[in-house]
């Protein structure tokens, strides 16, 4: 019998489950297409566009009742390898010995600058308000941004970041993890895809994703933009909101150099809880645009299992179906064990293998923590 009429049988005999496997191939082939387009962004090289020239670079970090954050991670600021920077610390109302410790740090180092907003500020949130005062306090137009409970990994955390811009750019945006440890690499794995993310949507040219442990910008970018007149008393879209309002004045970088990674020495349950509820908060103001190049090809694959695995329970092509199936499932993993690789994450393989069979669980279970928890970013 001609293939052809092997194929009209088939289809004949298949009923409505032919419609349902016609869909199931049409989204094998999207998945498969739009992996290696992901991983080919992903893992392509750029040029250092400021290695040549080094601008002067102004560090800003709010503390907040962190003396012991202070103490344990400052230094690695306070210490790089770059010529011509400054360190800016904002006490955000402090009442612990966050004083007394910047005081002891700003003997030993006369690159630290230090501002305060005392106890008893009326305001719900102040980390806006204090950054605001450290980039009105800064003395460069590079302003490089991370949090207390973070350290850069090596001492070019600053030539190289800087070395990301030119007079076109307006945003760096720069790697942040939490240290690699037991019961963290789950964890650890969701933040490395939420980098992944970013490059991919600073490649398509939707600028709402940053991170405010590891990213920079002009100054004179930011007083052009009215920085957070807009919205100055919650504290969500200190950085992602930056990002977008930002963008307009020129271009949006990505460091993807060990380098200028950055280490969360701070990895505590409420830390990640908060990471993650953070990002979904942040994620609601999203445009539906923004939405469908975040969550459309993970909506492709999860429709692509359900499909495979009604198709299987109903015995259509079931070999075929099990292979393409389990081929969905190690094109993903070899795909993401490659991007490992490239930007040298360490001990990410398991948890990305557990994701793989898991990962829609852990999504699902914190995008509705994430519902009832939202308050406490407003």
């Amino acid at each position: 019998m001609p293939i052809m009429e092997k194929l009209q049988a088939f289809w004949n005999a298949a009923g409505t489950d032919g419609y349902v496997l016609l869909v199931c191939i049409l989204f094998f082939i999207y998945y498969l297409i739009r992996t290696l387009y992901k991983t080919v962004v992903i893992c392509s090289p750029y040029k250092e566009e400021n290695a040549g020239r080094q601008e002067g670079v102004s560090v800003i970090i709010t503390s907040s009742n962190r003396e012991w954050e202070l103490k344990k991670n400052l230094e690695y600021f306070l210490t790089q390898d770059y010529p011509q920077y400054e360190v800016i610390v904002v006490d955000e109302c402090s009442e612990d010995d966050t004083q007394d410790v910047l005081a002891e740090l700003q003997l030993k180092y006369p690159r630290l600058r230090t501002s305060r907003l005392f106890p008893g500020t009326k305001f719900r949130n102040t980390k806006k308000i204090a950054l605001h005062i450290g980039i009105l306090a800064a003395q460069y137009d590079i302003l490089l941004f991370s949090e207390i409970d973070c350290r850069p990994d090596t001492k070019h955390w600053i030539r190289d970041m800087q070395a990301r811009f030119d007079e076109n750019t307006a945003v760096v945006l720069g790697y942040a993890n939490y240290a690699p440890s037991h019961g963290m690499n789950m964890w650890r794995f969701f933040r490395f895809l939420r980098f992944l993310k970013m490059i991919l949507f600073v490649k398509r040219g939707c600028f709402v994703l940053g991170d405010g442990r590891n990213m920079g910008y002009r100054k004179k970018n930011y007083l052009k933009e009215k920085g957070f007149s807009k919205n100055t008393h919650s504290y969500i879209g200190y950085d992602n909101e930056m990002v977008k309002a930002l963008s307009k004045g020129g271009n949006v970088r990505i460091s993807k150099k060990d380098s200028t990674f950055v280490t969360i020495n701070n990895g505590n349950k409420k830390t990640w809880k908060g990471d993650y509820t953070y990002y979904h908060e942040n994620k609601r103001k999203w445009p539906i645009s923004a939405l469908l190049k975040s969550d459309l090809d993970r909506c492709v694959r999860f429709l692509f299992y359900l499909m495979g695995i009604y198709l299987v329970c109903k015995k259509v092509l079931f070999p075929y179906t099990m292979i393409g199936i389990a081929l969905v499932f190690v094109v993903e993993i070899v795909a993401t064990h490659i991007d490992i690789r490239n930007l040298k994450q360490k001990r990410l393989f398991f948890p990305a293998v557990a994701a793989g069979f898991a990962g829609f669980l852990y999504r699902w279970y914190f995008t509705i923590y994430a519902i009832f928890t939202r308050k406490k970013w407003r």
